[in-house]
């Protein structure tokens, strides 16, 4: 088991767009206490998909065959059509180009979002107390059963990443919604323990951002892919937004950079990824709790 040991929530792939040389600076807000630690060392909980009672699935399916051999490929797929995208098309000094991403590979960035988002230990608290009911048809006797699941792996996985109704209904809003890509040429942006950021379309006046459904409630996005891009996505029917404001290439100013990256602090579990920046650039007094 030892080789396994280290499960990221946070993929690897992801993180080295973070780093130098296999090292990331971090800031935990926890500990309020910087430190600059290995890649494979953050973001990561011992045997946090080892399943542990008996089960269809073997003990590490989760992680070997679906984050492993799955999810970390299509990962680095989104990170190079992104990337590819914003290099296509950025010419000259213009503030804003159109985005062009073909619609297959929209719907896998919108489902590598989706999972990024539901997988972290965030969500695994949320459901710690859920019992799940797996129904369906026996492989041994071929009979129709129904049964319990309350190990907390396989209830984390199948109340969210592994959810199909909630993964259609989900990347269904995220790609029926506004597209905008905001890039720097420096080293601008910051991620964390949790990098997608959902933030709730307020529709009473409340400071409180809640665990609900992305797809459930109108809500504005986003997720640094690297610390130069991040992808954010508007509710369509947000107030205010011009009809062109989609599939768009942006640079970025500096209040929206420090939009941005507040936000990151505030959603982040724990740990947030700074790469060059100071911690301290940025006001933390803010009131807003995340539930």
């Amino acid at each position: 088991m030892a080789k396994d040991q280290k499960h990221h929530y946070v993929p690897q792939c992801y993180l080295n767009h973070f780093a130098k040389d296999g090292h990331i600076y971090c800031y935990s807000k926890k500990r309020r206490q910087h430190n600059y630690n290995a890649v494979e060392d953050i973001c990561q909980s011992k045997y946090f998909y080892l399943i542990t009672e008996k089960s269809w699935w073997t003990q590490f399916e989760i992680e070997k065959d679906f984050f492993s051999h799955s999810v970390e490929a299509n990962m680095n797929m989104m990170i190079n059509v992104i990337e590819k995208s914003v290099q296509n098309a950025l010419h000259g000094q213009s503030s804003s180009e159109r985005l062009i991403i073909r619609e297959g590979t929209r719907r896998t960035i919108a489902t590598m979002i989706f999972i990024q988002f539901y997988r972290t230990p965030r969500f695994r608290r949320f459901y710690s107390d859920k019992i799940i009911t797996r129904k369906g048809i026996s492989s041994i006797t071929h009979e129709y059963t129904e049964e319990k699941v309350t190990d907390k792996v396989m209830v984390h996985a199948l109340a969210t990443y592994l959810n199909k109704e909630l993964l259609r209904k989900t990347v269904d809003y995220l790609l029926n919604n506004r597209w905008i890509i905001r890039y720097s040429e420096d080293d601008v942006f910051l991620t964390s323990d949790n990098p997608v950021v959902w933030i709730p379309l307020r529709e009473k006046n409340t400071d409180i951002i809640t665990l609900e459904n992305i797809g459930e409630r109108r809500c504005f996005l986003y997720y640094p892919i690297t610390p130069h891009i991040v992808l954010e996505i508007y509710d369509k029917d947000t107030k205010n937004l011009s009809p062109d404001f989609d599939n768009l290439v942006i640079r970025c100013d500096t209040d929206r950079e420090y939009f941005l990256n507040i936000n990151t602090i505030i959603n982040a579990d724990d740990l947030v990824i700074l790469r060059n920046k100071d911690i301290d650039l940025y006001s933390l007094n803010i009131d807003l709790t995340i539930m």
